[in-house]
């Protein structure tokens, strides 16, 4: 998560109840990928979060209005809406993963153009969801005072 917001123990009880399917597809979208990648020298068609900010930033030294902490919920639902939508896009991707690099590798030759096509397909995902990520973090920031924001660079950005 990109923005943590600190909810009273009823509210966050009641918004996140998470089914075990819910769990083990994010544990597959957003942990396997790193455990598999760091050392392999590989890198997955699962949506990537933005290594620019410092996840789970605490942001209760902003001192949030309650007008902020709602328009912050409304971004952590469309946050969650552009996590479900990559995840989506990626096993799309995934299904013919393996159909298309099988199509390169039999050819007689070798076809740069395909293998292009390749490459951008598998990764496009990963991208559009990196850009759903930046413009959310777009949104916070325009959400916070000129004070807030200076505290929220020092501190989350890096």
């Amino acid at each position: 998560m990109l923005i943590r917001y600190i909810q009273p123990r009823a509210e966050y009880q009641e918004n996140n109840k998470v089914s075990a399917a819910s769990k083990s597809r994010l544990t597959a979208v957003f942990l396997l990928p790193l455990l598999f990648a760091a050392g392999s020298g590989t890198v997955s068609a699962a949506p990537n979060t933005l290594d620019d900010f410092y996840p789970n930033c605490d942001i209760r030294q902003l001192n949030l209005s309650q007008s902020q902490h709602n328009a912050l919920r409304r971004i952590r639902s469309d946050y969650r809406a552009a996590t479900e939508k990559a995840y989506r896009k990626a096993q799309r991707t995934d299904r013919t993963r393996r159909q298309n690099i099988m199509r390169i590798l039999s050819d007689d030759s070798f076809d740069q153009n395909r293998a292009r096509d390749y490459v951008e397909d598998r990764y496009l995902s990963s991208m559009d969801f990196a850009v759903d990520e930046l413009s959310i973090q777009y949104r916070f920031y325009h959400l916070l005072t000129p004070q807030q924001r200076q505290i929220w660079i020092s501190s989350c950005v890096r």
